[in-house]
């Protein structure tokens, strides 16, 4: 099911997503117009394969509505290393003129395998609430169970819809970037209301690394936001999300 976000319609179909025999872009991505006119490409790819991978590149194709190419884009997977059947957000995104024409997209992902980085990090809790500008805040906390330290600490978010489909994705570093051995940090990610995606939310995904450590597991598999999004000011009482830990979106 495509949505359409305001006066900006989403792609009207893709032709195709290609893989390697590693890495899969997932079904549940969606193209979509920002208010700049850029058009940009939400999506995950996943770790089919046996072996860890990193480099993942996304290169998204875009085409008029006679079929004609009209210009290419690509982008790095929001993580650097995927172990085997891990998935990470991406996002592609088109800022020539030519964005103004897109109807629809075709995407293709390439990958190098790796040696696997070791499992050392661990989100403990997430929140959500929106702020007073319109934009979804996601707070929480993480820890390193690792023995050593881990450099450069990122934890990303990948925001569905109601039909599962990622509507928009984000990322933030900790405060500090680093974290020590059982040292435990809070993260903020931010989902600007000035993309016009918030309303479309209807759960999220977390992961994180850091360069020498993934996720423990990924957690949680989906985080459902309450049927009524609150104030982080406390304008509206919070109602209590699900958490559905460690199954498959």
């Amino acid at each position: 099911m495509l949505a359409v976000f305001g006066m900006f319609p989403l792609a009207l179909c893709v032709f195709e997503a290609k893989t390697d025999t590693t890495i899969s872009v997932l079904p549940n991505h969606t193209g979509w117009r920002e208010a700049l006119g850029y058009y940009r490409v939400s999506g995950e790819v996943e770790n089919i394969g046996d072996n860890a991978v990193k480099d993942v590149w996304i290169t998204a194709t875009f085409y008029d509505s006679g079929g004609n190419m009209i210009g290419t884009a690509y982008n790095h997977a929001h993580l650097n290393v995927l172990l085997p059947g891990r998935k990470s957000p991406f996002e592609v995104l088109l800022t020539t003129a030519a964005a103004s024409q897109v109807h629809h997209y075709s995407l293709s992902v390439v990958a190098t395998e790796t040696d696997p980085i070791p499992e050392g990090l661990e989100i403990l809790s997430s929140n959500h609430c929106v702020d007073i500008t319109g934009s979804l805040i996601v707070n929480g906390s993480i820890k390193n169970v690792a023995s050593d330290m881990a450099h450069n600490v990122k934890v990303v978010a990948s925001f569905y819809n109601a039909t599962g489909y990622v509507v928009a994705t984000s990322y933030s570093y900790l405060s500090s970037q680093d974290l020590g051995s059982n040292e435990t940090a809070t993260f903020r990610i931010i989902l600007e209301s000035s993309t016009g995606r918030v309303p479309l939310v209807s759960s999220y995904f977390l992961t994180a690394e850091s360069l020498e450590y993934a996720l423990v597991s990924e957690f949680p598999s989906a985080i459902v936001l309450s049927a009524l999004l609150v104030a982080c000011l406390g304008i509206v009482a919070i109602t209590k999300f699900s958490h559905r830990v460690n199954e498959s979106v």
